[in-house]
């Protein structure tokens, strides 16, 4: 519509510079929300892997004091032991398993140990000593305590004897109820709390 020798610009170039200006502006948007989506779907993706790598359980009880308290929320390795790593339970190694021990609300416990004995090991408890393979064994103890007797016994395969930091707390491998535990139960090493 520039009619001659006025000096204003074509309103056919006038918009499609219009056009590109919007589109340019338009292009970071979409360059955002592409890239905050991919963002959000990555967050996403891992929450789910850390989900299935890792799990949060509370700890109740003071059988594991001074190392873990009552009421202290602790990160569990579900992936530490298994066939997939060929590894087992390690003597020292703080472990969260399931047992028949109901709670308060009647369902089953999740214990929270310490390995003291592992496939293969000799335990025996005899005059209030904790024996491993022949050896007197006080790691992790927070202070002695009367312990029941329990036989020279040999671990077998998948095979893992926990007891209490707080041997006076007896709700381990010396008490029937829990018993010898087979490793293949154990939900994964804590890792954190």
């Amino acid at each position: 519509l520039n009619r001659g020798g006025d000096d204003l610009p074509d309103v056919g170039a006038v918009m499609q510079a219009f056009e590109q200006d919007a589109a340019a502006v338009r292009r970071p948007n979409m360059t955002a929300r592409k890239l905050t989506g991919g963002v959000l779907r990555m967050a996403i993706a891992l929450a789910l892997a850390l989900s299935a790598v890792f799990t949060v359980e509370d700890m109740t009880g003071s059988g594991m004091e001074p190392v873990l308290s009552d009421g202290d929320h602790i990160l569990v390795n579900r992936m530490a032991y298994g066939k997939a790593h060929d590894t087992a339970p390690a003597v020292g190694d703080i472990v969260a398993f399931r047992c028949d021990v109901h709670g308060e609300d009647g369902e089953g416990a999740i214990l929270v140990r310490r390995v003291a004995g592992s496939s293969g090991d000799v335990i025996e408890i005899k005059d209030n000593i904790f024996y491993l393979n022949g050896s007197p064994y006080e790691e992790y103890m927070s202070e002695p305590a009367d312990m029941k007797t329990v036989k020279k016994t040999t671990l077998g395969k998948n095979e893992i004897f926990v007891l209490s930091d707080d041997r006076r707390a007896s709700m381990d491998s010396r008490n029937e109820a829990v018993g010898i535990v087979d490793s293949r139960e154990c939900i994964g090493k804590v890792c954190f709390r």
